[in-house]
């Protein structure tokens, strides 16, 4: 068993909603340390009978230099969803396998676009806090395509756009994520990489055609969302 698999019991300390459905989950961090960007398995035992039931992915949504973990999710009526939910302070999640490379890197200050649909905004508020923190340079464009208004993170991703002038957000409401709208707002050469994460078809896809067009890509792939449910 690697390092990465070992469980590890997190107490939630709070929770709080964001925008909509979209609800953030703050549990202690223990031993855990990962890179901005990085996702692992959570396990609620009371979901249901199935290990599909009881387990899901997330990327977390807090940067390390924060101290905590967070989940920031959209609540459904699954199992899962609504265990969670049902959390109280003090109740603990098991969590374990660590890891992912949807990361960019601490050394790495060359300028890239970050395409975020809905929820798939998690691992980038994880990665341009820790840039912040550890006072990396912020030369991005982030896309953020949501379905509605209700953007999660809004306030705070736009405070921190106008402490750093090198982040640029563009926000796009109830307009399909593909690879034209994306290039539409990224006029230029495309000697960025690119990242992408949102629901799985979509990054898929959209990830494909990109890449079709030679364009670096790294991806995030969020299951359980359809293409355009984001």
């Amino acid at each position: 068993m690697d390092a990465t698999d070992v469980f590890e019991s997190l107490a939630l300390i709070s929770s709080h909603d964001e925008v909509d459905n979209v609800r953030t989950f703050i549990f202690e961090r223990n031993s855990i340390d990962w890179i901005a960007g990085q996702a692992q398995a959570y396990v609620l035992p009371q979901a249901g009978v199935t290990e599909a039931e009881n387990q899901r992915w997330f990327t977390i949504s807090s940067a390390p230099a924060e101290k905590t973990i967070n989940i920031s999710t959209r609540i459904t009526p699954s199992a899962f969803k609504q265990a969670l939910n049902a959390m109280q302070p003090g109740e603990t999640i098991k969590a374990h396998s660590l890891g992912g490379s949807f990361t960019w890197e601490a050394d790495d200050n060359n300028p890239v676009i970050l395409v975020a649909a809905g929820i798939g905004i998690t691992p980038f508020r994880s990665i341009l806090f820790e840039r912040r923190a550890k006072a990396n340079p912020l030369d991005a464009t982030l896309l953020y395509f949501n379905r509605t208004e209700h953007i999660p993170f809004r306030r705070e991703l736009e405070e921190l756009s106008a402490a750093h002038p090198g982040l640029q957000i563009k926000i796009i409401v109830g307009k399909d994520v593909t690879a034209e709208s994306i290039l539409e707002l990224v006029p230029g050469e495309q000697k960025e990489t690119f990242y992408l994460s949102g629901p799985a078809p979509m990054v898929t896809s959209v990830g494909g055609a990109l890449k079709g067009e030679g364009i670096a890509i790294k991806r995030d792939y969020f299951p359980g969302y359809d293409e355009g449910n984001y």
